[in-house]
């Protein structure tokens, strides 16, 4: 016996299903009222991952907010580490060019990193996260705090254009984290599956058991208009009507209308990226903010017509890093100031060479294991030589004075067999990876104290053109 809350239910999902249909190019909706198969026809059947779980009828509030009525909803629940999986390879590279995924859930646990979706069937730590309650694409983009909260059904969108390689992600019909894919790491490997809620096999024991409500995934970018109606028609049902899914048919792709504001709680950080040779603006740079006290990645974007912008938080430092073809990469710090007000800074390029290292990774004394700090800035790099595929990489191991020689030669080589390791692990090809250790033979600084011979302890990362 079907329940009139259901009915009410499924009429909605059916009516917005309609207006959805008749503006998208195609999409697949799961609302699990017919198990893993899709609301519509010949459609592919959601595969399970890990521990099989459960469908049970659960009462779903809206938005988390007061006033909303719950509603009585098939849900999917699923294990810690579990979860489901989309085989593109069933609809013939339904994921391949631009796409949005659009999903309706909770987890359980969000004490630390959570899988949301993963693009390489578990072989890459890279891809969508909850992290403390932000928004977060390890490791290139991280929003400010979102309402994201343990038991507490969210509406979150992932989507990239294929053109630009603009990845956005948004909750609760608001963008919370917006840049451009620095490589292929938002998209299907050659397997062909996109993973939801279950962890890669890199790190492990990220992830959350938890329900889904929802699943909606269309071949196409949905606009920010069309999203957070999506979410006012999810997330309100006892409070939409046809008039309200009458309207958004009427402009699914409209565009904002609203003027930016500068967020009162936030600082305005501005620059302007140019060729320090002819003061000419540089396009197509791609510009990271850090926070200084720990390195931990805040936000990426990619410059607009030579300029960039980003909201930070106040009384914090920071470190902006641009990089573009043919120059070398730069970092200047940023301190911001107080609220609602603007950071300007000018960053000038220079010709791109390869007379230093981009990346001087330390080590303790007599040891070859990475530290925190050092897998940070591996990290940084990582992304560059993923878009550089003209450049290849030299790791130069190196050893302080403290000890026997033939011991620190190769200890040197093995420092540079562990940095070599992690940046396969991450993603490099053996064959751009060359490396050779020199024990102590080449120090940066003199051996005089403890402060200068831990500057020696250390494995140089050098880029160098690969010659064709």
């Amino acid at each position: 016996m079907i329940s009139k809350k259901n009915i009410k239910w499924l009429i909605v999902i059916l009516l917005s299903h309609s207006f959805y249909s008749a503006f998208s190019q195609n999409q697949w909706t799961y609302d699990f009222n017919n198990g893993l198969s899709p609301i519509e026809k010949g459609g592919p059947v959601l595969h399970k991952l890990g521990q099989p779980g459960q469908f049970i009828q659960e009462k779903v509030p809206g938005s988390g907010e007061k006033g909303v009525p719950e509603l009585i909803r098939t849900i999917y629940q699923f294990e810690k580490n579990s979860g489901l999986q989309f085989d593109n390879k069933e609809t013939k590279g339904f994921l391949n060019k631009s796409f949005t995924v659009e999903i309706y859930f909770k987890l359980t646990e969000l004490d630390s990193w959570k899988r949301v979706l993963d693009f390489k069937n578990r072989k890459s730590d890279y891809g969508s996260y909850i992290y403390d309650g932000k928004l977060n694409f390890y490791d290139f983009a991280i929003g400010e705090k979102a309402p994201v909260r343990a038991n507490q059904y969210i509406h979150y969108v992932y989507s990239r254009d294929f053109e630009t390689k603009t990845i956005k992600m948004y909750v609760n019909g608001l963008s919370k984290v917006e840049f451009k894919d620095p490589g292929t790491e938002g998209m299907l490997d050659n397997d062909q599956v996109l993973n939801l809620f279950q962890d890669d096999l890199v790190a492990n024991h990220e992830a959350s058991a938890g329900s889904v409500a929802l699943i909606r995934l269309y071949d196409r970018v949905m606009t920010p208009v069309f999203i957070r109606r999506s979410f006012q028609t999810i997330s309100r049902l006892p409070k939409e009507s046809v008039a309200e899914i009458e309207k958004v048919r009427e402009e699914p792709d409209a565009v904002e209308k609203e003027t930016p504001t500068i967020n009162k709680n936030l600082v305005q950080v501005t620059g302007k990226v140019f060729d320090g040779k002819n003061l000419n603006a540089v396009e197509n740079a791609e510009v990271s903010v850090r926070k200084s006290v720990n390195d931990s990645l805040v936000a990426k974007s990619t410059v607009q017509k030579g300029t960039y912008s980003f909201e930070l938080k106040p009384h914090e430092s920071y470190r902006i890093t641009v990089q573009a073809a043919g120059f070398q990469p730069k970092i200047i710090p940023v301190r911001t100031t107080a609220r609602a007000t603007e950071v300007k800074s000018l960053v000038s390029l220079s010709p791109e060479t390869f007379e230093s290292p981009l990346v001087t990774v330390l080590f303790n004394q007599s040891n070859d294991t990475l530290q925190s700090h050092a897998k940070s800035q591996l990290d940084y790099i990582v992304s560059y030589f993923q878009t550089r595929t003209d450049l290849k990489i030299m790791l130069k191991g190196h050893t302080d004075n403290i000890g026997d020689f033939d011991k620190n030669l190769v200890l040197s080589g093995q420092r540079v067999t562990v940095v070599k390791n992690y940046l396969m692990e991450r993603g490099i090809s053996a064959d751009r990876i060359q490396g050779v250790g020199y024990g102590s033979t080449r120090p940066s600084q003199k051996n005089l104290s403890e402060e200068l011979r831990k500057l020696n302890r250390r494995v140089e990362v050098w880029a160098e053109p690969i010659k064709r």
